[in-house]
């Protein structure tokens, strides 16, 4: 079939559920090498009751399918840090879990320094900047999310466990 090369010669797309406004042969063409059109859609030429698949028209041409991204290597999608001081470092700049004020409350804070004995984290909600002791952890989770990304850091967000301070608890807040 031919008609898609035909300059006057009208049609419509349905894919999805969903039908396209009327388009040119060159609109067609246009669309169906930007990936906008696949192979399974239907096409209905202007004046005719059937609907055509995409791929049996000749003259579309289809872009190449993208080869699946294959799945992550597990060691590439858990890094082993040497030291807390490298697990740290990933997240600079990111925001962290940390429970400094009591055991069981852990605050929102952004990791801002990673230091050779201490990390230095900055509390927004108290406008507070804090420098930890290595020595003060307890424990470090790194959490897996859902979302997914494509550094460690994107896809994990790490919760401090430290011993509280008590300079945190005679503020209150």
């Amino acid at each position: 079939m031919t008609q898609a090369t035909e300059g006057s010669a009208r049609y419509r797309i349905r894919h999805d559920g969903q039908t396209s406004p009327w388009m040119t042969a060159d609109q067609l063409k246009q669309a169906t090498m930007l990936g906008q059109v696949p192979h399974e859609a239907l096409v209905q030429p202007a004046g005719r009751n059937e609907w055509i698949q995409a791929g049996t028209i000749k003259g579309l041409e289809f872009p190449e399918a993208a080869e699946p991204k294959a799945a992550p290597d597990p060691i590439d999608h858990h890094p082993r840090f040497k030291t807390l001081r490298d697990l740290l470092a990933n997240f600079l700049h990111c925001s962290v879990s940390i429970n400094l004020r009591q055991a069981d409350h852990f605050d929102e804070a952004e990791l801002l320094l990673c230091c050779e004995d201490h990390f230095e984290i900055n509390l927004p909600r108290l406008k507070t900047r804090v420098f930890v002791p290595y020595a003060r952890i307890k424990a470090i989770a790194s959490v897996e999310l859902e979302e997914q990304g494509s550094q460690y850091r994107d896809s994990h967000k790490v919760r401090i466990e430290v011993d509280p301070c008590q300079a945190f608890t005679a503020t209150g807040d």
